[in-house]
């Protein structure tokens, strides 16, 4: 934000109960946890609720800034969409801040009618929005975010992300390493292989290249494999090109102890994905490959990261497939080049 600081609104200034909507991927969660941190400072007696995508529920419970969460199944139809706004309508909000504007949230926070709204209004989507606000530009999302804090007349103390680590998930993943015969002084590399969109997803052959190689050139190397339920398939058909043995962790962890798996690493290698920002806000540096997605935009947050792309004519097109046919962002990425920036890293 540029120039004058705006005023705060007399209604905004003075709200008691503000509702956030939230409703994207586990990146847009984590990149929103600053924003959720700088507007309870800014409301330290007031009640805060925030309804998110139930997918990812579990990675912000306990969040100590926030008093409710609700968590909203994407799947609903509108009944069951209708009765969940019901439900929160009664709690009279103040405000409501749709903090990522999309068709869905705006609609819902419409039905759910705090007494003033604020959002981004691109696309159309701020017709029913009483302060509408437009997403600064050239920057990360998480300034993105504040700014939105800034655009209503707020201050910011602090932009680092922030999660919580779970004891229990702690412990878990701790026993699950030792049972998979995880030496203490062994260093952890954790590999994501997924991914939500197709065209974020490096080569198969390459991260099993990639993992051979590690293990094979640095002692004490392990690679753990991370992953929900839906990467499970595509990391045993990796393992199957590999000569080394990794760690198989994807499919076996819920959220709460992947936070505490990669914490425990002492890096991620990932493309763009929800994983390689969780451990970016538990303090684990990264590697990131990006392909289709904006690296200003959305590489991980903080100074310990490292990111490869191709600046190339069709990137980044935002497409979840390549609508080129060609997949250049990534493909062009070798495996010689992953492993040199590790190299130059120093992390091990």
């Amino acid at each position: 934000m540029t120039g004058q600081k705006p005023s705060i609104p007399d209604h905004i200034q003075k709200a008691k109960r503000i509702l956030i909507i939230d409703l994207l991927y586990l990146g847009d969660l984590i990149f929103a946890t600053p924003f959720i941190r700088n507007l309870r400072y800014n409301y330290p007696d007031a009640r805060i609720d925030m309804v998110v995508n139930s997918n990812f529920h579990d990675i912000i419970a306990g969040n100590p800034y926030l008093d409710n969460i609700y968590p909203y199944d994407k799947k609903w139809d509108l009944k069951e969409s209708f009765a969940f706004a019901r439900g929160l309508k009664a709690n009279n909000y103040d405000v409501g801040l749709n903090i990522h504007g999309n068709w869905r949230t705006a609609l819902l926070l419409k039905l759910i009618n705090p007494r003033s709204t604020a959002g981004f209004a691109t696309r159309g989507r701020g017709i029913f929005l009483d302060k509408k606000l437009k997403p600064a530009g050239g920057c990360h999302m998480v300034e993105v975010y504040l700014d939105f804090l800034e655009e209503l007349g707020l201050n910011i103390k602090n932009k680092d992300l922030e999660l919580r680590l779970d004891k229990t998930a702690e412990d878990n993943m701790i026993a699950f390493l030792r049972k998979n015969g995880v030496r203490g002084k062994e260093h952890l590399v954790g590999i994501n292989t997924g991914g939500t969109w197709p065209a974020k997803r490096w080569p198969g052959e390459r991260f099993a290249a990639l993992a051979d190689r590690l293990q094979k050139e640095y002692e004490g190397v392990r690679v753990i494999f991370t992953g929900g339920p839906g990467d499970v398939d595509r990391v045993y058909s990796i393992i199957k090109k590999m000569e080394t043995e990794p760690v198989v962790a994807a499919g076996k962890t819920t959220l709460p102890e992947l936070v505490a798996l990669v914490r425990l690493c002492d890096v991620v290698i990932s493309g763009d994905t929800g994983p390689v920002h969780v451990s970016a806000a538990v303090g684990t540096p990264t590697l990131t490959l990006f392909g289709p997605s904006d690296e200003v935009k959305y590489r991980p947050y903080g100074t310990e990261h490292r990111i490869i792309y191709r600046d190339i004519d069709c990137r980044p097109c935002g497409q979840q497939e390549c609508p080129e046919g060609h997949h250049r962002c990534l493909r062009e990425i070798s495996v010689d080049e992953v492993f040199e920036e590790i190299k130059k890293s120093g992390w091990f």
